[in-house]
């Protein structure tokens, strides 16, 4: 009889343990999913609106060379608002390579802000050595990002084509 209230005290125990590890493993999904979600196109409604001339902004690139943005140019610019530490901009980077690999007219250029050491890191490890990369809140705040990662399009004409 004795044997038999233990196994359950103990059975007991590993169901109310069971059911706390399964309220914190809840809990961490939802954390994870308020961090990257959402992982698609993500439209925010602030800013220059669609079909409307960009803001025009100069930055300068790791190079010191600057770099104009908004105006009118020879190719079109994507901007690609991107994080070292974001792991869904570190996954869409070889896609935006294949990308200007592909569109002769369009010009890319890699926009971040942040601890410089973690910068070159990422550039190293995708051989970003060679494009067009800006380290500037100014540019991100002059587009009203909030979100990671973040593509803005302009036109050859200096207008805003597409953003999300």
């Amino acid at each position: 009889m004795q044997t038999i209230i233990i196994s359950n005290v103990l059975l007991w125990f590993f169901a109310i343990a069971l059911a706390f590890a399964l309220m914190g493993l809840a809990r961490q999904i939802g954390v994870l999913h308020s961090r990257i979600a959402p992982a698609g196109a993500l439209m925010i409604d602030k800013g220059v609106e669609l079909n409307q001339p960009s803001p025009q902004v100069t930055a300068v690139d790791l190079n010191d060379q600057p770099v104009p943005i908004g105006y009118k140019s020879d190719k079109a610019k994507l901007l690609f608002f991107l994080s070292p530490t974001c792991p869904i901009c570190k996954s869409l980077i070889p896609s935006i390579m294949s990308l200007k690999k592909s569109e002769k007219n369009l010009e890319v250029l890699f926009i971040s802000d942040g601890d410089m050491h973690e910068q070159q890191q990422l550039i190293t490890e995708f051989k970003l050595a060679d494009e067009t990369y800006v380290v500037s809140p100014e540019v991100g705040m002059t587009f009203q990002i909030g979100k990671l990662p973040y593509g803005v399009l302009i036109d050859d004409q200096g207008i805003l084509r597409a953003k999300g």
